[in-house]
């Protein structure tokens, strides 16, 4: 569990795992870097549950907090849970038994969505069907959109250490947990998803990921590095690139300044930085809106 000022929803989310039906659990949480009242709060349960475990790091962001915790567990199995989320009381132990008997190495399932503090909108759920995913057949819709709800995951430890665990890079951040389901996709692990409701999202302004467009802005960053890992995908990664480019363009109002920083990583990522002083002189030259069609059109054909 990363948690950075977690104060606020902290606690609910500690009491969601102490609550599990399956007990036989480590909660290991790492502070990056609060300088609210997170720590206080969890050390008055370090005195509660001998389960539970506490880390202060500098504020390094999601990816290297959960690394760390990684580095820290004892058990075969990985789980992972935002300060502000909930688990229901079944979760481990439904989980646990689906990996078994499917045979796969990643289990995840549907959740509710909570919009305010303390009530679940018990109608409002994910809808993630039921449904086995291998690399072969299912990487092109992964590619196209993250499936995979990072606090109803488990997944064997041994699978995600040998990808190297989360990105800590810092263009990544926010979309770490997609980055690393995509490779272990492309390392040929298989996936179960169930229609089992076993957690609670939580959407709130101070989220991670409240108002970031979904991320879209650090998934080229994320495919870029996974071209660089893994080219026997390349195409089928520089195709779905193109693609979140032309949404990226589409979606949002860039000042010129903001239009030149994604033409160099435009150029970039697709190898072709001998023209990104055309583009730039365009974008110099035209309005914003032109210069974003061109990009869509030209660069992103």
């Amino acid at each position: 569990m990363p948690a950075y000022n977690a104060s606020k929803y902290i606690r609910q989310a500690i009491n969601s795992v102490i609550q599990q039906t399956y007990s036989e659990w480590e909660l290991i949480i790492v502070d990056d870097g609060s300088i609210d009242s997170t720590s206080e709060i969890v050390k008055e349960y370090l005195f509660v549950d001998k389960r539970i475990s506490y880390f202060y790091q500098e504020n390094s962001k999601q990816g290297k907090a959960r690394n760390l915790a990684i580095s820290k567990a004892k058990g075969d199995y990985l789980a992972f849970l935002d300060s502000d989320d909930l688990w229901l009381p079944r979760k481990l132990e439904e989980q646990l038994q689906q990996i078994k008997d499917k045979k796969v190495d990643l289990v995840f399932s549907d959740s509710y969505i909570i919009r305010d503090a303390y009530e679940s909108k018990k109608n409002i759920r994910m809808n993630i069907p039921n449904g086995v995913f291998y690399a072969k057949d299912d990487l092109n819709s992964f590619l196209e959109v993250n499936k995979i709800p990072i606090l109803t995951v488990l997944v064997k430890k041994e699978k995600v250490v040998d990808v190297g665990g989360f990105s800590e890079v810092l263009d990544i951040q926010n979309v770490e947990d997609y980055h690393l389901w995509l490779k272990l996709l492309m390392t040929n692990c298989a996936f179960y998803s169930s229609g089992n409701v076993l957690a609670e999202y939580r959407i709130h302004n101070h989220a991670a990921t409240a108002n970031d467009k979904q991320a879209l802005d650090k998934i080229p960053a994320a495919f870029f590095d996974l071209l660089q890992q893994y080219p026997s995908y390349k195409s089928q990664i520089r195709q779905e690139l193109k693609i979140k480019f032309k949404l990226l363009y589409k979606r949002n109002l860039f000042t010129k300044h903001e239009l030149s920083i994604w033409i160099k990583k435009n150029t970039l990522y697709f190898s072709k930085t001998q023209l990104s002083y055309l583009y730039l002189f365009l974008n110099f030259l035209l309005p914003t809106k032109v210069t974003k069609r061109i990009l869509i059109y030209l660069l992103n054909a």
